[in-house]
């Protein structure tokens, strides 16, 4: 009994067919035959399929992107902050308290690609008490912490007058400037003090810190006004920068 198979007499059903070698596979050898050209209405079909898929996919980008940057707009995940937004919050805020006269703005300061402080100098009444001014300038503090973040961090210099105070979204850091500047403005022959920070930029680092008091003292009295500060305001602010300055009226 003969069974044919593969290669073996005539073709039977269920067998693969001998497929007629073309010109490229009778001259480079078996597997170099050349591809089948795909039909013109193949080839539309499958440049309709391919335009579809980028349309598509180009739909879905456009979707994600409008998102994240409606998000980002608000201020989500600080990729591009709004500091003019902060600063009016703060401003609003500084606004409502009692004894605020006058809030003034400045400039936004680029510290980085998606990073801003900003700062606002916030007048406060000369008639309000020690307790009063405390109050105010922790709520300026509370200010600040609520409306920093998302890239952008909020300061203020509050004008008490004779002071002049630093406020920053640390509330321990901000009641130890006005401490201070109340502790040196006790100093015989100081007229005024401002505790802040230095020209670098608004910071809560100790090193940071610079402490500036009015004094018409000169020679040894101005030296020895300017120790007693530096020795105060170190013993707070280690590393702090402190000098002099007359009076401006």
């Amino acid at each position: 009994m003969t069974i044919d198979g593969p290669g073996q007499g005539g073709a039977r059903p269920g067998w693969p067919q001998p497929v007629e070698a073309d010109d490229l596979d009778r001259a480079f050898g078996p597997g170099t035959a050349s591809v089948p050209v795909r039909n013109p209405r193949q080839r539309v079909r499958r440049s309709a399929l391919v335009v579809v898929g980028v349309i598509l996919v180009a739909g879905v980008l456009a979707v994600v992107l409008v998102t994240i940057i409606g998000s980002v707009q608000n201020g989500v995940g600080g990729v591009f902050p709004r500091p003019e937004a902060a600063l009016n919050r703060f401003g609003d805020s500084a606004k409502s308290l009692s004894g605020v006269e006058r809030v003034t703005d400045s400039k936004p300061t680029k510290t980085s690609f998606a990073s801003y402080d900003v700062e606002s100098r916030v007048e406060v009444s000369p008639t309000l008490s020690d307790d009063e001014r405390t109050a105010v300038v922790d709520a300026l503090s509370s200010a600040a912490d609520d409306t920093s973040g998302n890239g952008v961090r909020v300061f203020a210099v509050a004008d008490l007058g004779a002071l002049e105070v630093g406020v920053s979204a640390d509330t321990k850091v901000t009641e130890q400037r006005l401490a201070l500047a109340r502790q040196l403005d006790a100093i015989g022959g100081v007229s005024g003090v401002r505790c802040s920070w230095s020209d670098a930029g608004p910071s809560d680092e100790p090193a940071a810190q610079a402490v500036t008091v009015e004094t018409r003292g000169t020679g040894a009295v101005l030296g020895a006004i300017v120790g007693k500060a530096t020795q105060e305001a170190h013993a707070v602010f280690p590393g702090a920068t402190v000098t002099s300055a007359a009076p401006s009226s």
